[in-house]
């Protein structure tokens, strides 16, 4: 028991990000894998809450971003809502985070021996920006993205047009959303690539938020892929 103990506290002390973790109860045939990236102020613990409506055949994975704001509010990276949109985010703590977190997903899956296993990775508001960011740039590591009430953003993406592997993508946006309004979902879309990504796009009447119909669909389209 000391021997766990002992392992468990090593492989934590391995990772930059503090996270939360809930792997399957019995050993699965199909087991799979499923990191969730919070938003803007929240924290690991937020997404996590979704544990008990994933497919039992995955370990699910909440991390926790590096910049704490206190009172255990953390972000991906900062924001000055008084700036343009263009210039509000900081580009540099963005690119360093997507750095950190596939830095992390590799120790994760290399703890469970399952190196060359594609994942899921599903992010809501900053998280799903930068989930958007990690699987255009490494599809050979991520198999689905989930963005939830994001967006692409072109300046911090490195795009990886030319792998082999094609992205599934399940995004979604609440059309009263007042925080990241719908259209910035809408029109970024326009930009991808098609040919490299299996997209579906779906549209609630929401807010900022991951209302009941929309967790059917996103449980529903985990099952299917």
């Amino acid at each position: 028991m000391l021997k766990r103990r002992e392992d468990l506290l090593l492989k934590r002390l391995n990772k930059k990000l503090k996270y939360q973790i809930s792997e399957p109860s019995s050993n699965k045939n199909d087991l799979k894998v499923i990191f969730l990236l919070h938003g803007y102020g929240s924290n690991d613990e937020d997404l996590f809450s979704l544990k008990d409506f994933i497919p039992s055949n995955y370990i699910i994975i909440s991390l926790r971003a590096p910049i704490s704001m206190g009172f255990n509010s953390y972000a991906w990276y900062s924001i000055n809502f008084e700036k343009n949109f263009d210039r509000w985010i900081n580009n540099d703590e963005a690119i360093n985070s997507k750095d950190i977190i596939i830095s992390d997903i590799l120790l994760h899956l290399k703890d469970f021996g399952l190196e060359n296993k594609r994942i899921s990775l599903l992010g809501f508001s900053q998280g799903a920006i930068l989930s958007w960011c990690l699987g255009l740039e490494y599809p050979q590591l991520i198999k689905n993205i989930l963005p939830l009430s994001g967006f692409y953003n072109s300046e911090i993406t490195n795009c990886n047009f030319n792998s082999k592997f094609k992205l599934n993508c399940y995004a979604s946006h609440g059309i009263k959303d007042d925080i990241i309004p719908i259209e910035w979902a809408r029109n970024s879309i326009q930009l991808l690539n098609k040919d490299k990504i299996n997209l579906m796009f779906k549209e609630y009447d929401s807010g900022h938020e991951i209302n009941h119909e929309n967790l059917i669909d996103i449980i529903d389209w985990l099952k299917k892929n």
